[in-house]
């Protein structure tokens, strides 16, 4: 298997779950340095390094804020070499019962079979308005 068929299939298996609100086949793929960047300029637009950040930083503010299972459904999931990208739609309602339900597109990019870096490209106006400033 080339590394390209290896890093889709990492990936459409981690997605699988997200897809049935279960991350444990995703959490684990996060490298120790891992860098991950919220694009745009909201309050939701990050840039952080290392995993304990990324956990802190992101992913608990985040599920802080769902209600029940977050699901993540991809919808193309494109592969070459080490970059994996994923077009996706989060399916996921907040606290106060409200939807957020935000289009997605993730460059993952692969070393070793973890995720070293994710470019998270996102409405973030949906964001702030669903989630909070």
């Amino acid at each position: 298997m080339t590394a390209t068929e290896t890093n889709r299939a990492l990936i459409a298996k981690a997605f699988a779950g997200l897809e049935r609100g279960d991350p444990s086949d995703f959490l684990p793929l996060f490298a120790e340095d891992i860098e991950w960047r919220v694009m745009g300029s909201s309050a939701w637009s990050k840039h952080e390094r290392g995993l304990a950040d990324v956990e802190r930083k992101l992913v608990g503010p985040l599920l802080a804020r769902i209600s029940g299972p977050y699901r993540n459904i991809p919808e193309l999931i494109l592969a070459d070499g080490d970059h994996v990208v994923v077009l996706a739609r989060g399916d996921a309602e907040t606290v106060e019962g409200g939807r957020y339900d935000n289009d997605y597109c993730f460059v993952f990019r692969m070393a070793g079979g973890r995720i070293v870096e994710v470019r998270e490209y996102l409405d973030t106006i949906l964001a702030d308005r669903a989630l909070g400033r």
